[in-house]
């Protein structure tokens, strides 16, 4: 039986100058270049996609301080585990725990490591895929420094994978066109990458690999994006911006990964959100039109509903845009929250009971008897003067503030 040790682990890099990638965190002044050129650790999060290197970042600089070190794994190790690496650090200088997916740490675990961290008993290098400003405890996060890692670009895993072919680390037969055609397929998913260098190497050894071999290996489609990591959450953004934008070959490319994702639900609530929110009376009709069309592609499924979306996106990005009614919306909440609630003028409280006038609840102009118009006050004397409502003169928003307008200066 062959040696079974995955790929990754043979030829991780035991040094930050082997890393591949992420020149914005080693730089010459960067954190992690002067913790190791002065020999001083500190608690760190390393925050970024799945796969780009956050766990081999940790241990390259636990090597390069030469400080002894372990990796908890904090969604399934137990706390037994938690107080003997802790029992391990209190004996120890300059302990380090990685702590692998740090939002998984549960409150028991937390309670368990946070005073050691705050004595500066334990040191952590903390690895996670979601956004540390959310999912990561507070009191732990105050207590490092925030790296995010970038998704590799394909030139930095060409060049990294190219080397460790020349000097046989890893024994594959390739051409620079295939193996840039790998590291482009991934989308900056370094594992991925390896796994499929894993593959090439122990099931086809010491054969020339050709576009047929590959085409084998290369089944899967690699969206970087989960339903549930900051990618995701990214993509939609992405998103809502280009359709807001303007913009209708961005749209249709964010559009693209989000019909691989599946994820159909997400961008059904994107699509009405951004309508209403970006569109709204600059062009009502569509607002509708995506409410229905949305309906129709649930009925009609993947992958046929990808018209839909498609037709959808583009005219969203083609029609004028408003956003006057979240805009008028948001001011009118910022008042009720900070306090400006006043009473009724009684002209238009309720007078349909015959006591209501002795309340002195009359004087109210019914619109349809002056044609349709006719002015008076409706908001609070203490808001009479007050304009939520912007008109921004776009498509079919301009039309009906025209109407207004025409009955307004009648005399």
């Amino acid at each position: 039986m062959k040696n079974n040790k995955p790929l990754a682990d043979s030829i991780r890099p035991v040094t930050i100058s082997d890393v591949a990638g992420q020149k914005h965190l080693l730089s010459d002044d960067s954190i992690i270049t002067k913790m190791i050129e002065h020999q001083k650790v500190y608690s760190l999060i390393f925050y970024g996609h799945p796969g780009i290197g956050k766990t081999t970042m940790a241990l390259a600089i636990c090597n390069d301080l030469n400080i002894p070190h372990a990796i908890f794994e904090c969604g399934i190790d137990s706390k037994n585990k938690l107080i003997q690496l802790i029992e391990l650090a209190k004996q120890s200088k300059n302990y380090v725990i990685i702590c692998e997916e740090i939002h998984r740490l549960n409150r028991d675990k937390q309670d368990i490591l946070l005073p050691y961290i705050e004595k500066g008993i334990v040191n952590v290098f903390c690895c996670t895929t979601e956004n540390p400003y959310f999912v990561v405890n507070p009191a732990i996060r105050s207590r490092c420094q925030i790296l995010e890692l970038k998704p590799l670009t394909s030139s930095d895993m060409f060049e990294y994978l190219k080397k460790l072919i020349k000097t046989k680390k890893i024994n594959l037969n390739i051409s620079d066109d295939l193996l840039m055609k790998i590291t482009s397929s991934t989308n900056g998913d370094f594992r991925s990458t390896i796994n499929i260098i894993d593959i090439l190497v122990n099931l086809y050894p010491k054969q020339k690999i050709t576009s047929e071999i590959l085409s084998q290996v290369l089944q899967n489609k690699f969206i970087i994006a989960s339903h549930y990591g900051d990618a995701h959450y990214d993509l939609l953004s992405a998103f809502h911006k280009s359709l807001r934008g303007s913009d209708p070959d961005a749209a249709i490319y964010y559009l693209a990964q989000l019909l691989v994702q599946g994820d159909f639900k997400a961008l059904d609530r994107r699509l009405i959100a951004c309508v209403y929110e970006d569109v709204g009376l600059a062009n009502p009709q569509l607002c509708s039109r995506v409410v229905l069309g949305v309906q129709a592609a649930e009925i009609v499924g993947f992958p046929e509903n990808k018209q839909i979306y498609a037709d959808l996106a583009i005219e969203i990005c083609l029609s004028p845009k408003s956003n006057s009614g979240i805009m008028a919306i948001y001011q009118a909440l910022h008042d009720i929250e900070n306090g400006k609630i006043f009473p009724i003028p009684n002209h238009i409280k309720d007078n349909n009971y015959k006591s209501s006038v002795k309340l002195g609840h009359k004087g109210y102009k019914y619109p349809h008897d002056y044609g349709g118009f006719v002015k008076q006050q409706y908001l609070p004397n203490e808001l009479k003067n007050t304009k939520y409502y912007s008109n921004l003169s776009n498509g079919i928003e301009e039309k009906l503030n025209a109407w207004i307008k025409s009955f307004s200066t009648k005399k």
